[in-house]
């Protein structure tokens, strides 16, 4: 063989060497894409969408429930309302979802993935207003739920906040029915027994509902408001109620209704679910705690309603330096004449109020989020 043949072979098995070189190292690149594709994938699908993966990191730090409590955290997401409720026999529920800001979801999923939630037991969209509805499409994406209170709502636009909530409901499958007086929720634990009942609005259809009143041709933001649900929470034989946004028109109707028949007003018989028939009656007039309708406005938690409910504490959502002048002066003194210990998000950051198997209870603030 000539020196110069020779020189050629060699040549050319050193451009195969590097084509071989450069096939390894494009087959470990697309290995390392595979293996990176199925991580992310086995991410989405077993632990968090990736979207949301972010939610994981930088949670606020907030201490582990302990048994027989019921824990309800008003979570600070600015000027909107979003509370999460650690129910005594482990279920959970969100109650609202703020507003559509970055900082306020933020808020929000973070706290619930402190909270370690897998799955919400319970969503409560209490009406369509933005500020409570903002949040909730992004918590069921990222923490699904099993079941969701809604409001009767028609007259949404494409792409608010409401219709955001929806396609996100139809888009997990999560079971809904719609908020209405008498419609409540047992415990599943006979030892720690606590029960949540709607106190407003009727059903559409029937006489006096204000929702047919916030789907008429016409109807106004205090219509929508005043359509509000209206929950009880009991436990402990402490109560609790959460009011979303309605106007005294609406505290009015409960009192006059509640005057009439006192605790009969709402009282019914439920079964439980290890067979015991147990009697709920919400007691307007024991109430411990109230959670202050339309973040403090001046036209809600009039001076008759809280004559009625004498709440011990009242928790205010509200932010800081808002627009509208929430929580109002006459409503802040009010609730003082009343009686009651104000609790503002603005000025604490997120809340948590802990009520023990014996009814004693605590409130802790665990600052911003």
């Amino acid at each position: 063989m000539s020196g110069k043949d020779a020189a050629v072979r060699e040549a050319a098995g050193g451009k195969k060497s590097k084509r071989s070189k450069k096939l390894r190292i494009l087959a470990l690149c697309l290995a390392g894409i595979l293996l990176i594709s199925l991580a992310l994938v086995l991410i989405h699908f077993l632990y968090c969408p990736i979207n949301y993966l972010w939610v994981k990191f930088s949670n606020p730090d907030i201490p582990a429930r302990r048994e027989g409590e019921l824990r309800v955290h008003f979570i600070d997401v600015g000027q909107g309302d979003a509370i999460a409720a650690e129910l005594p026999d482990g279920k959970t529920m969100l109650i609202d979802g703020g507003d559509e800001t970055h900082g306020a979801k933020s808020a929000l999923l973070r706290y619930a993935n402190a909270l370690g939630i897998d799955e919400f037991d319970y969503v409560l969209l209490t009406h369509p207003d933005s500020d409570h509805a903002g949040g909730m499409d992004d918590v069921l994406r990222c923490f699904g739920a099993k079941k969701a209170f809604i409001p009767y709502s028609r007259n949404y636009a494409p792409g608010s906040s409401y219709d955001d909530f929806l396609g996100a409901l139809a888009d997990v499958g999560c079971a809904t029915e719609i908020s209405h007086t008498f419609g409540a929720a047992l415990s599943e634990s006979e030892e720690y027994f606590y029960y949540m009942m709607f106190l407003s609005p009727f059903g559409p259809g029937l006489a006096g509902s204000y929702y047919d009143i916030a789907n008429a041709e016409g109807a106004t933001d205090t219509d929508v408001n005043n359509a509000s649900a209206v929950m009880w929470m009991e436990y402990a034989g402490r109560g609790i109620l959460f009011t979303g946004d309605i106007t005294s028109e609406t505290e009015e109707k409960l009192l006059s209704d509640y005057e009439v028949l006192g605790a009969d007003c709402f009282k019914q018989v439920c079964e439980t679910s290890w067979g015991e028939k147990v009697t709920l009656a919400p007691a307007l007039d024991s109430l411990d705690f109230l959670k202050v309708a339309h973040h403090g406005s001046a036209y809600s938690t009039s001076a008759d309603f809280l004559e009625l409910t004498s709440p011990e504490a009242a928790f205010i959502s509200v932010g800081a330096g808002n627009a509208y002048g929430h929580p109002s002066q006459e409503t802040a003194a009010r609730l003082a004449e009343a009686g009651a210990e104000i609790y503002r998000t603005d000025e604490l950051g997120s809340i948590m109020l802990t009520i023990c198997a014996d009814g004693t209870y605590t409130i802790d603030y665990l600052g911003r989020t």
